[in-house]
């Protein structure tokens, strides 16, 4: 019984616990964090990417053919 006793004020004293449960909660919000700025940034990107094809799709009518059998 004292063996019992004392494993369990043992348990209730040791901190190992407490720091594991810390380190959860911070992965779990740099998870999180890291979750919407990746969305954001994707969305940010998305539309980058969609205006320089739209620019390059104006400036193409105007630009010349480089081969000499281009058709026009």
């Amino acid at each position: 019984m004292t063996q019992l006793r004392s494993a369990i004020i043992r348990f209730l004293k040791s901190k190992a616990g407490a720091v594991a449960t810390e380190y959860a909660f911070l992965i779990a919000f740099i998870a999180i964090a890291a979750a919407a700025g990746m969305g954001l940034l994707g969305e940010n990107l998305a539309i980058f990417f969609t205006d320089i094809g739209q620019a390059l799709t104006n400036i193409s009518g105007n630009l010349p053919c480089p081969f000499a059998n281009c058709a026009s």
